[in-house]
């Protein structure tokens, strides 16, 4: 009797597993076919790259059904997507967004998604030639008490490797950030990291604190923790640091926040790196912040069926001195079209090494065997006409962090922008000229106010003649260029 009794037990268990099997096989061929469609309906090229769309559907659904498990379906699917020439492409494997598959041993899984939980390392993570780096650790975090250093090379998370996740997702941008969440999870808990320090293989198990700022998640993203830092340097130069183009309410305020406390800095560094993108509007409401003029735009989208201008939000108190973006090969998508958008309106220098070339606004959609597919749904040229897809944004100052620099406590392409920067504090007749000269150009050349400079510098009439002029120019120009911060700036400059 027993025996029968654990035949049927084993029967009932393996018949179990069949049917799980086979529930995950019909979930990943709903996935294909909805890939499928969906790209036949939406792909924002018509024409489907000239390919033979039912012919290729054809193709990886035989794949599909000889494929064993998730992983092989999803490198079906990975392969058909491929087969056309955008970024924005991609699965995203289901455990980006839950982390109950974690290893034996490791700290359970706190609140759901990506984040996992409310503790971080104080790691800011990178991707530098071709690898995942520590770029920065925050001090007294967890990460800085078991001694992890700036150019630390990041092998795996938990047991989860980070060279396996740069293959299966291919995009620097998301391969950073998906690390950076692997290291978070409940405050308190342990995670184990495994580095590579000077060659030498290292393991800390670094204890999670509770960080700042709100979980944020927006459509089909995984839950993403956005982080804002703004500070002056030491030699009068605005920073400020960007991770993703998420959570506005309470992201541009703090922009605003920090600006105004830059508004006698010699210049601004924005730091975009490794920012993958985010919410596309965003761009234009913090160009707005380095803009005085209306009617201006950064770029514009085009889908299969409307086309919308990137148009500039310009703010009453626009920061106007000078602008330094930092960009890397892990800033896409909104980084991207932020950065050269402001170049191409004469405001911002670039620095740093190219970006990713992924600047395709995208949807995300969940599939039915719990993956997320993400698919492109425009193309965009910038106001210029550069095409940033596949191409990116080549900087102004090509300088690349590196691993010695790192370790040696030295952020390279952050150096380059500071000192350009600084030098908007120039004295005396060069930042008059200088100033004349960003005048002419922000308006086309129609106001060159070089000679009502020289007026004034002969005029005896004192300072009702000055107010007088300064307010005719304001008005020749219907408002838009008021220029008697910069004349009051001039004459205190003379009188010294």
């Amino acid at each position: 009797m027993k025996r029968i009794a654990r035949i049927v037990i084993g029967l009932s268990l393996a018949l179990t597993v069949f049917a799980r099997h086979a529930a995950q096989d019909q979930a990943n061929l709903a996935s294909l076919d909805l890939i499928w469609n969906t790209l036949r309906a939406e792909y924002w090229d018509a024409s489907m790259a000239g390919l033979d769309w039912q012919a290729i559907h054809e193709q990886y659904l035989r794949e599909m059904r000889t494929a064993a498990g998730i992983e092989q379906a999803r490198a079906v699917m990975s392969r058909m997507i491929q087969r056309l020439p955008s970024s924005h492409l991609a699965i995203i494997p289901g455990w980006a967004y839950n982390r109950s598959d974690l290893p034996a041993g490791a700290p359970p899984a706190g609140t759901k998604g990506l984040d996992g939980g409310e503790g971080v390392t104080g790691l800011t993570i990178g991707w530098i030639s071709h690898r995942v780096v520590v770029e920065s650790v925050d001090a007294g975090s967890g990460a800085a008490k078991t001694g992890v250093h700036s150019g630390w090379i990041v092998d795996a998370v938990d047991g989860k490797s980070t060279h396996d996740l740069a293959r299966s997702v291919g995009e620097a941008a998301f391969v950073s950030e998906i690390v950076q969440q692997w290291l978070s999870g409940p405050a308190n808990s342990l995670v184990s990291v495994s580095f590579t320090a000077a060659g030498k293989s290292v393991v800390r198990s670094i204890e999670r604190q509770a960080p700042a700022g709100e979980l944020v998640q927006f459509g089909n993203l995984p839950p993403e923790r956005v982080r804002i830092e703004y500070r002056t340097l030491a030699d009068g130069v605005g920073y400020i640091r960007l991770n993703l183009f998420l959570d506005p309410p309470r992201v541009m305020p703090e922009i605003e926040k920090a600006l105004a406390g830059f508004a006698r800095a010699p210049g601004v560094v924005l730091d975009l790196r490794n920012n993958p993108g985010g919410i596309g509007a965003m761009a234009m409401g913090i160009a707005g912040w380095f803009v005085s003029r209306d009617g201006l735009r950064l770029g514009t989208m085009t889908s299969r069926d409307s086309t919308l201008n990137f148009i500039v939000n310009p703010r009453l108190h626009a920061y106007m001195g000078r602008l330094a973006i930092l960009v890397n090969e892990g800033s896409a998508s909104t980084s991207e079209i932020l950065a050269q958008g402001l170049r191409d309106l004469g405001r911002a220098r670039i620095f740093g090494t190219r970006s990713a070339g992924a600047a395709l606004p995208s949807n995300i959609i969940e599939l039915p065997n719990g993956d997320r597919f993400q698919y492109p749904v425009a193309s965009y040229v910038s106001m210029k006409g550069k095409v940033l897809e596949g191409n990116g944004v080549e900087p102004d100052v090509v300088v690349a962090s590196t691993i010695p620099a790192l370790l040696a406590g030295r952020d390279l392409p952050l150096e380059a922008a500071d000192k350009w920067s600084r030098q908007g504090s120039a004295k005396g007749a060069n930042a008059r000229r200088q100033t004349a000269k960003e005048l002419a150009d922000s308006s086309g050349g129609a106001l060159d106010i070089a000679p009502v400079l020289r007026v004034f510098l002969a005029s005896a009439k004192g300072a009702n003649a000055r107010r007088q002029t300064a307010k005719e120019l304001a008005d020749s120009s219907g408002g838009a260029l008021d220029i008697a911060p910069v004349l009051r700036v001039f004459f205190e400059r003379r009188r010294k």
